[in-house]
């Protein structure tokens, strides 16, 4: 149970806020024009992954080989503004890191317009008129979505969130479920003259879906019973760069239409750097309305493996990591049974500790 909402609202929003992005690249005012070498920025900050060619053969020891650019196409779009965005954000859940800091606007361009060259012609497309895409700012759109993977069913009300860095996350509407998670261009939506009969069609490539043990890792329960109870989203706002998507709570006695008075809350969805890669960490606050409620409690049935500990220095206490999906932990302190975090990372590292512990005390 949560005595005290404002202590878990607050918490969450301190842990949760990141390490600064620029929301565009800028050429500093102290900086006087120069021509941009294109290729010496290239070899000083992309070779030694993707090779002095281009062909992925570089010289840093990575889990698996980068992108050959020689091949042409681009795991997550293939037009030049996402060409870009990979340079200045980095790509969640690889080593590619974030640019943005390293280099300015003019050099950014450069070196984005230097990748392109070496693929083949025809690589880049242009986007049609129905594309959406993400600027500087997180969007949210609800619509029909189609099914996440083969032999499932669409989705009739999905509520999907596309951030600057190329990241969409998709929920159902009436279960406030996160089914899916997609890297690369946005939506192209031709459902406007269609009153939504139409599907949005994702553009991203799929890069994890939900499970079993995620499902039950996501689930909030009645504090006494343990019995599940259903999110509905409610509401949604963006606020600066993180999402809040507002949930009721609703049981099996719940009266019809009216399900708040059993309970609700936030899931809040920002990213934090590791090693100026971004990570996209979600926490889920659950507050009491007519029932105590709290986040089901895992690891005592054997389905989520312990992994580690985050010791917030004094701050907060420690809190339990455990791994409840591939390339999902969850983040818990047994204090706080009413607030879940869900790390999307490959691996747990204590560097992507540091920076969640740094978070929370440079905002305490």
């Amino acid at each position: 149970m949560l005595s005290d909402r404002r202590l878990a609202a607050a918490f969450a929003g301190a842990l949760l806020v990141p390490l600064a992005l620029p929301s565009s690249p800028s050429t500093p005012a102290s900086a006087s024009p120069s021509v941009v070498d294109e290729k010496a920025i290239y070899m000083e900050h992309c070779a030694q992954c993707h090779g002095e060619t281009g062909d992925g053969k570089g010289t840093t020891d990575l889990e698996r080989p980068a992108r050959s650019f020689l091949d042409g196409g681009y795991s997550y779009g293939n037009t030049r503004k996402a060409v870009l965005r990979s340079v200045v954000h980095g790509i969640p859940g690889t080593p590619m890191p974030a640019f943005a800091e390293t280099l300015n606007g003019e050099q950014l361009q450069a070196v984005a317009d230097y990748v392109i060259a070496l693929g083949p012609p025809g690589t880049i497309v242009r986007p049609g008129d129905s594309v959406m895409e993400v600027g500087e700012q997180p969007v949210v759109v609800q619509g029909m979505m189609p099914a996440y993977r083969e032999g499932g069913f669409r989705e009739p009300r999905s509520v999907v969130v596309g951030f600057p860095n190329g990241t969409t996350f998709q929920y159902r509407k009436q279960d406030a479920r996160l089914i899916a998670v997609r890297q690369g261009d946005f939506l192209d939506r031709k459902d406007w003259g269609g009153r939504g009969g139409q599907a949005l069609k994702p553009l991203g490539a799929l890069t994890w879906s939900t499970n079993d043990a995620y499902e039950r890792a996501n689930d909030v329960v009645d504090a006494k019973t343990g019995e599940a109870l259903t999110r509905r989203i409610t509401g949604t706002r963006i606020e600066g760069d993180s999402v809040w998507l507002s949930f009721d709570l609703a049981g099996p006695d719940g009266p019809d239409g009216s399900v708040s008075s059993l309970g609700g809350g936030h899931e809040i969805i920002r990213f934090v750097m590791v090693d100026d890669v971004p990570v996209a960490v979600r926490a889920i606050v659950a507050v009491s309305g007519t029932r105590d409620v709290r986040m089901r409690p895992i690891g005592s049935d054997g389905f989520a493996t312990l992994v580690g500990t985050v010791d917030t220095k004094g701050t907060t206490g420690f809190f339990d990591v455990r791994a409840v999906s591939d390339g999902v932990f969850a983040v818990e302190q047994p204090d706080l049974p009413g607030l879940r975090f869900f790390v999307h990372a490959s691996a747990w590292s204590d560097r992507l500790s540091t920076a969640l512990i740094r978070s929370l005390i440079e905002n305490d």
